[in-house]
C-alpha cells in the first residue's frame, strides 16, 4: 500500500513554486547582472564615442575649435547613442548573467529549490522595466534637446554646416501662410523674414484703422487707389464693409526686418518692415497668368503683433517640419498629424509609422529580458560565449525585422500601426512563450 503522504518517490511531484520575496537570491542575481551590465554599457558607450570622434573630430580640428567645444559636442551626442545602447546592453547582460549561472549549475539549484525560471530573472525583469522608462525619457525629452544642442555646437565649432537651414521655407498647416527665413536656428528671434499670407479683419484693424485719420487716408489711397474715390463718399460703417470686401482674402506679403516669438503669450511680434498687397489670392488661379499684380508699392510699418489666432505655428513647429521624422519626439509627431488633417496619404503613413515605432522601441529593453532569460538557460552547459553570440544574432534579427516593417509602413504597403508595433509585440510574445514553456 502506497503512503499517500510520501512525495519523495513520485517523480510527478515538485516542490511548490516560490514567488515571495527572496531578498538574498534577488540581491545576488541583481548584483551579478548590474556588474556585467555596467561593463557592457561602458564598452558600447566608448565605442560609440570613438565612432563620433572618427567621423567629426577632423572638422573641429580643421576649424581650430577648442577642446571644450569638442567635449560638449561628444557629451550632447551621448544620449542619442545611449537609447540604442541600452536595449543591446540589457540583452547581452541578461544572457551573460544567466548563462554564467547555468554553466555553474546555479539555475539547476534554483529550480530544484522551487524557484521557477521567471522568478529567477525577477530582478533582471525589474531592471529591464526601469531601463524601458529611462529609454522613454531619452527618446521623448533628452535626445531631441541634446541633438539640437549638438548640432548648434557643431555648426559653431566646425563651421561646416553653419548655414544648413539658410533660406528655409515653411508652409503652414492651414495653407494660409508661407514663411521664408534667411537663417533659421529654432530660436525665438530672426532677421530678414518674409511672410506671405492673406488679408484678415485683424490685419485691416492693425495695419490701417489704428492710425490717425490723415495717415489712414494716405495709406488707403495707395492700397485701394482705383476704388478710393468711391470709398471716400461712403459713411464710416459702409467704408469698413467696403474695405473688407476689397481686401479680405487677398494676398499680402510682409518683408520683416526682425521677427520675435513670445513663448509665454504664444504670439509673434514683427518690428520694422514693409507690406505689399496683390489683386488675386492664388498665383495659378488663371491659366496663362505669369503671376499676380501688385495693388500698391511697399508700405512701411513699425510694429505688428500677431496673436495665435492669426499665426498658429511656433518656431518649434517650423523646425519639426524640416527635421527628419525619425528625429522627432512622439508628442511632436502627434501634434503634426493632429494639426494637419489634410496631410497627403503618403506623408501621413510616414508620420504614423514613425509614431507607432517610437512608442514600441523603448520596450526593446523589456523585450531583451523576455528573450534573454529563457534563451540563456536553454543549454546550461554550453557556457556564456554561445549565449552572447546568440544574443547578438537575436538583436540583429530584431533590428532587421523592425526596420523592414518600418520601410513597409512608410511605403503604405502595410498599416502604420502594424509596421510600428508588430515586431516588438511578436518578439515579446515569442519570449513569453519560451518563458512559459521553460518555466519549471
Amino acid at each position: 500500500m502506497t503512503n499517500s503522504n510520501s512525495t519523495s518517490t513520485d517523480p510527478g511531484n515538485h516542490l511548490p513554486r516560490k514567488w515571495f520575496p527572496l531578498w538574498r537570491l534577488d540581491s545576488y542575481i541583481l548584483i551579478e547582472f548590474l556588474i556585467k551590465y555596467a561593463i557592457l554599457l561602458l564598452v558600447f558607450t566608448i565605442l560609440f564615442v570613438l565612432n563620433d570622434v572618427y567621423q567629426d573630430i577632423s572638422d573641429f580640428l580643421n576649424a581650430k575649435a577648442s577642446w571644450r567645444e569638442i567635449g560638449l559636442y561628444l557629451l550632447c551626442k551621448t544620449p542619442g547613442n545611449l537609447r540604442f545602447i541600452l536595449p543591446i546592453s540589457v540583452l547581452l547582460g541578461c544572457m551573460w548573467t544567466m548563462a554564467t549561472f547555468g554553466k555553474n549549475l546555479e539555475i539547476t539549484a534554483m529550480r530544484a529549490s522551487g524557484v521557477s525560471l521567471p522568478r529567477c530573472g525577477a530582478a533582471i525583469f525589474a531592471v529591464g522595466l526601469l531601463m524601458t522608462g529611462v529609454n522613454v525619457y531619452f527618446n521623448e525629452i533628452l535626445v531631441p534637446k541634446s541633438s539640437v544642442m549638438a548640432e548648434r555646437i557643431y555648426d559653431h565649432g566646425a563651421d561646416k554646416r553653419r548655414h544648413a537651414k539658410s533660406l528655409l521655407t515653411y508652409k503652414s498647416d492651414d495653407k494660409e501662410r508661407r514663411w521664408l527665413f534667411q537663417l533659421f536656428d529654432g530660436g525665438t528671434s530672426y532677421q530678414n523674414v518674409t511672410l506671405k499670407t492673406v488679408w484678415s479683419s485683424y490685419l485691416i484693424e492693425q495695419l490701417i484703422y489704428r492710425h490717425p485719420d490723415k495717415v489712414r487716408d494716405a495709406m488707403l489711397q495707395k492700397i485701394i487707389a482705383p476704388h478710393y474715390a468711391e470709398y471716400s463718399k461712403l459713411t464710416p460703417d459702409k467704408q469698413r464693409k467696403q474695405l473688407e470686401k476689397l481686401l479680405l482674402g487677398r494676398k499680402i506679403d510682409f518683408l520683416i526686418k526682425r521677427a520675435d516669438y513670445n513663448e509665454e503669450k504664444s504670439e509673434w511680434f514683427f518690428t520694422s518692415g514693409t507690406f505689399v498687397s496683390y489683386d488675386r489670392i492664388e498665383e495659378s488661379r488663371f491659366k496663362g497668368s505669369s503671376g499676380t499684380s501688385a495693388m500698391h508699392w511697399d508700405i512701411k510699418f513699425q510694429n505688428l503683433r500677431m496673436p495665435k489666432s492669426e499665426i498658429e505655428e511656433t518656431p518649434e513647429d517650423i523646425i519639426n517640419a524640416v527635421k527628419e521624422k525619425d528625429d522627432l519626439s512622439t508628442p511632436a509627431i502627434w501634434r503634426v498629424i493632429r494639426r494637419n488633417p489634410n496631410m497627403p496619404a503618403r506623408a501621413k503613413c510616414i508620420y504614423l509609422t514613425v509614431f507607432f515605432y517610437r512608442i514600441a522601441f523603448p520596450w526593446a529593453c523589456f523585450l531583451a529580458v523576455f528573450l534573454g532569460v529563457p534563451l540563456a538557460t536553454k543549454n546550461e552547459r554550453t557556457g556564456s560565449m554561445l549565449a552572447i553570440v546568440s544574443a547578438i544574432v537575436l538583436i540583429v534579427i530584431y533590428m532587421i525585422v523592425a526596420q523592414f516593417f518600418l520601410m513597409l509602413g512608410k511605403s503604405g504597403i502595410i498599416p502604420p500601426v502594424l509596421a510600428g508595433l508588430a515586431p516588438t509585440i511578436a518578439f515579446i510574445g515569442a519570449g513569453c512563450y519560451r518563458m512559459f514553456k521553460d518555466r519549471t
